[in-house]
């Protein structure tokens, strides 16, 4: 929004307006101290913390949003939005959280992973949990199917873009990554690839590559990265309608960080494999130091994700007033003076 040399005058999406005589004419919240500025003169100030009223008015309203093309059933999409989401957030957490109960507890507690019969009751029952919460895992992903198909009014509106096509790769993303969540139930404890390259390296095994686990692994990245592109495709048609999201600095999240972020993961893998398969110990710790920073980073850039995902959901359900809405007609003003 563009603002003029005159402080009187305000450019909203329907033009310049006058702030002179007029009032605010719905409710609108002070910057500063989140006082109800309603019926207060628009020159005015805050009566509790004495805010000026006109820098209220500039934090509201966002004449770019309104020269957009309208999306058909906002309140649908952004709850589409929402939920498509945060469901693929919980699937991916729940994911993590079943492989640390189904995976490491093998290794923490140094138990062979093939006798379960032998396993202590608190190791069988965090891999019953673990197991338990992979379905769970999978069924979120499965659900929020729902929310793509909240979201497909984006293509009958008149919104610009690809709009078809992001649905698709989101869809297909999703089917990618159930599929990974599948491998991973087959998979039986301690057969992760980590697990099994320390095992060998303790032991002086040498000489077997891991290609089954590792490639099992692997496989949540598939659908992870076409999900990761799908959102960046997201951003680039509906961020804009966020100015929380296009003015964000520090608070908003890059696509292509958590993709990179990802990638050294995969590499941690690799180096797993290539030390377990050479005897090479000092390598095997290398790529798990490897996997668990860059994991961590993949996790913190995806909850900036998600919180980007819901500034966004949040302008298309309450999208700011125009600045002629705010304020009361001329006339009425003149009429108070």
């Amino acid at each position: 929004m563009l603002e003029g040399s005159d402080p009187t005058m305000l450019v909203g999406a329907d033009g310049p307006e006058s702030l002179v005589g007029r009032r605010i004419a719905r409710r609108l919240r002070c910057c500063n101290c989140t006082y109800d500025l309603r019926g207060l003169e628009a020159l005015g100030v805050c009566p509790e913390c004495g805010a000026p009223v006109r820098q209220s008015i500039l934090r509201s309203i966002d004449p770019e949003v309104h020269a957009m093309p309208q999306v058909d059933r906002p309140v649908i999409v952004a709850a589409g939005v929402r939920w498509f989401f945060c469901a693929m957030m919980v699937s991916f957490l729940l994911w993590i959280c079943s492989w640390v109960l189904v995976q490491l507890m093998i290794e923490w507690n140094d138990v062979e992973r093939t006798q379960s019969g032998a396993w202590p009751q608190y190791v069988r029952d965090a891999v019953n949990v673990g197991n338990m919460l992979l379905q769970i895992a999978m069924f979120a992903a499965l659900a929020s199917l729902v929310g793509l198909w909240c979201m497909r009014s984006l293509v009958t509106s008149k919104v610009p873009g690809r709009s078809l096509r992001i649905l698709l790769q989101l869809a297909l993303g999703t089917i990618f990554w159930l599929a990974a969540l599948l491998l991973h139930e087959a998979q039986p404890p301690g057969g992760d690839l980590g697990v099994m390259a320390r095992a060998m390296t303790s032991i002086g095994g040498r000489g077997t590559w891991l290609v089954e686990p590792l490639l099992i692994a692997l496989s949540p990245l598939v659908g992870g990265w076409i999900l990761l592109l799908g959102l960046r495709s997201f951003f680039g048609e509906m961020g804009r309608r966020s100015r929380e999201f296009r003015t964000a600095t520090t608070k908003r999240q890059k696509v292509l960080d958590v993709l990179w972020a990802s990638l050294f993961w995969c590499i941690g893998e690799v180096l797993q494999m290539v030390g377990a398969a050479n005897g090479l110990p000092t390598l095997v710790t290398f790529g798990t130091v490897v996997r668990v920073i860059s994991g961590l980073l993949v996790i913190i850039g995806l909850v900036y994700l998600l919180m980007n995902l819901l500034w966004i959901a949040g302008s298309l359900a309450s999208p700011p007033p125009k600045l002629q809405a705010l304020l009361s007609p001329p006339q009425e003003s003149k009429g108070d003076t």
